[in-house]
């Protein structure tokens, strides 16, 4: 308890002449002390790993189904881009499809269609759907290594672009929950599903 020499000091009511140094230091002394800060308290700690826990359960799945429809987008357009390669391959071999391909599940399927359109800026990793190349990871088999089967036409010159509901290329697996995507001759890409809805048949 301060003593009434002290209360009188900060108080300001002695005369300067009977303040001592220790009544000089009394006064001087702050009334409030502010608080230390230390580190997080317990319940803080909880507060905020319970706040990223529940935006992490919002955000990750989410981020799921952006990461897939990516995907599903660089997959249709890789598409495009092989049909764009195939139509000026026709364009420089008068309308005829390219001849001599393997069967997909023969070996060198993917060497020719490879060897085929590379003088057209279609590069391997173009041939290859980017979910698809997840689940095949490690893989080896020739048949897996391009996604998208060209279409076998005869050597009919334009016969490819005879029918406009014939694919030309079709993915090789449902990759992206819709079935495989297709690829048509005016460029269009869309999955069976909804292929079978337009023509009536689903």
């Amino acid at each position: 308890m301060p003593s009434v020499a002290t209360k009188a000091v900060e108080e300001n009511k002695l005369p300067c002449l009977l303040r001592t140094p220790e009544l000089i230091a009394a006064q001087a002394k702050p009334k409030h002390q502010p608080r230390r800060q230390g580190g997080f308290t317990l319940l803080e700690v909880v507060a905020v790993t319970l706040l990223i826990a529940i935006l992490a359960a919002l955000t990750i799945p989410n981020f799921s189904r952006v990461i897939a429809a990516a995907q599903q987008v660089v997959c249709a357009s890789n598409m495009r881009s092989i049909r764009v390669a195939l139509g000026a391959y026709l364009e420089d071999h008068g309308k005829i499809w390219p001849q001599g391909a393997p069967l997909p599940q023969e070996p060198g399927w993917s060497v020719f269609w490879i060897n085929t359109l590379k003088p057209y800026d279609i590069r391997e990793r173009t041939w290859q759907c980017p979910t698809i190349r997840g689940m095949t990871k490690g893989q080896d088999d020739d048949a897996f290594g391009l996604h998208y089967v060209p279409t076998q036409f005869d050597s009919t010159p334009n016969i490819a672009n005879r029918w406009t509901t014939q694919p030309w290329l079709i993915e090789v697996a449902d990759a992206h929950g819709q079935g495989p995507l297709i690829c048509f001759p005016d460029g269009s890409v869309k999955p069976f599903l909804k292929v079978l809805a337009e023509q009536g048949l689903r």
